[in-house]
């Protein structure tokens, strides 16, 4: 049943795209920010919507599975600035307890440009992010409390061909259960390479300092695979590997990007200048 529905949805999906691109003079490549962790620089062109979603399985050694369906719409609202809604969508855990499912938190906030190279990509950006606590924390899900991060973001062209993206963010993370937040510190690198007119492969490495209050940090590398199918569609996958004891042992996810429209009127994209795919929440 979630086979058929996720085929349907991709294939309405390729449709949206094909009727809106012919609508478009010369539109600009798409520029997802997943499927990694790291985000890039650039913002969405102004009036347009961009969604990207996709689906993540993870595995760890004690027997805990996760699979999750991550969602952001990116709306371009000024050159420097893009609204960002999201979530986790629909969550499935299992592990020796047994099965939960339901949907997860949502997640509101914006990316802002600080610093603009004249005629080229933006150099740094900032992200705040406000996690909203949907996902039912006695399930285990979540932890019932709001989460409050910002992130700062830069990037830069490495030869004709070649990007990396760097990112350091700061947040207050809830603990649950009444317990007070933690703070928690994550940085990630993430390089990619244009590699075809539509492949663009990347490897990335990210850490975080802890995800709950008594735990250790976590250490990643994942890899994978963008490939554009118009300039306003592109597909992606990849797989991780947790490089520590508090990391998951392995995960993989695959997911979609697409420019549904101008919904603040004909505006066109904004100069943004960089290899033709760049990726990013885990968005995953």
């Amino acid at each position: 049943m979630l086979r058929g529905a996720t085929t349907r949805l991709l294939t309405l999906v390729a449709c949206l795209s094909i009727a809106d691109s012919t609508a478009a003079q010369t539109p600009e490549t798409i520029k997802p920010d997943r499927p990694d962790v790291t985000n890039g620089t650039h913002i969405v062109g102004t009036g347009l919507l961009q969604i990207e979603f996709g689906v993540i399985y993870t595995s760890d050694s004690p027997g805990l599975e996760q699979l999750g369906s991550p969602f952001t719409a990116r709306l371009g609202v000024l050159d420097w600035l893009e609204a960002r809604f999201g979530g986790d969508g629909i969550l499935v855990q299992t592990d020796a307890g047994g099965r939960e499912s339901g949907f997860g938190n949502l997640q509101v906030g914006a990316k802002l440009r600080l610093w603009d190279d004249p005629g080229g990509v933006p150099v740094l950006s900032i992200l705040p992010t406000i996690n909203v606590p949907t996902a039912d924390a006695e399930k285990g899900l979540g932890s019932g409390d709001a989460d409050y991060a910002v992130s700062l973001l830069t990037g830069s062209d490495l030869g004709k061909r070649a990007h990396v993206d760097v990112n350091y963010g700061i947040g207050a993370i809830g603990a649950g259960g009444g317990a007070p937040h933690f703070v928690q510190h994550a940085a990630s690198i993430s390089a990619s390479v244009t590699a075809t007119a539509k492949w663009n492969p990347y490897v990335e490495m990210f850490w975080f300092s802890r995800q709950d209050p008594g735990g250790g940090t976590v250490t990643a590398i994942d890899g994978g695979a963008i490939y554009t199918v118009t300039p306003r569609l592109a597909f992606d996958g990849g797989v991780q590997a947790g490089l520590n004891a508090a990391a998951p042992d392995a995960a993989a996810f695959g997911g979609v990007s697409i420019v549904v429209g101008e919904i603040l009127g004909n505006h066109g994209v904004h100069a943004r200048r960089r290899p033709p795919v760049s990726r990013g929440p885990h968005k995953k």
